[in-house]
């Protein structure tokens, strides 16, 4: 017989591992990082969405999501412009080269993760939040930062 906490781990691993072989595959086809590619679907999704919509959408801070921006611009997947309407508002765009990296990589783990988890009904979404984080603290990992799976900036994943 099959106890909760070997279902619960077992959730756990398959998570993990689809998470990492799907980064490892995504930085072997296109050399972007899992939070790179997720950033760069989210735009290709909402043209012209701001950094705070980015983090919006992948429920993560803005300064995270704003260091992500600024490595995609820099490799050109990306650019950042003054919105037309209002000149405070910037918002980020696909470049064509963008667009041509993601015509060839399909959704990741990431990607199908956080759809599963907004597709969750929201009872079933309240208790996974509230079973998750009861699990960082007893796990002792409430302190650690809450980055995009596999974000090149973690120290845990230098390599990343």
């Amino acid at each position: 017989m099959t106890t909760s906490a070997h279902t619960a781990m077992n959730a756990l691993r398959r998570i993990v591992q689809g998470l990492r072989q799907s980064a490892a595959y995504g930085e072997k086809t296109t050399g972007l990082t899992s939070a790179q590619l997720l950033i760069l679907k989210q735009v290709e999704a909402r043209d012209g969405v701001s950094v705070n919509g980015l983090a919006a959408v992948t429920y993560t801070h803005q300064s995270t999501v704003s260091e992500i921006v600024s490595r995609l611009e820099l490799k050109g997947f990306v650019q950042r412009e003054r919105a037309a309407d209002d000149a405070r508002r910037v918002e980020v765009h696909l470049t064509p080269n963008g667009r041509a990296l993601l015509s060839i990589h399909p959704s990741s783990a990431s990607d199908r993760l956080m759809q599963a988890v907004k597709a969750l009904p929201p009872d079933t979404l309240a208790g996974l939040a509230q079973g998750l984080d009861a699990l960082i603290h007893t796990a002792g990992l409430k302190d650690e930062p809450a980055v995009l799976f596999f974000d090149e900036k973690h120290p845990e994943f230098p390599n990343e």
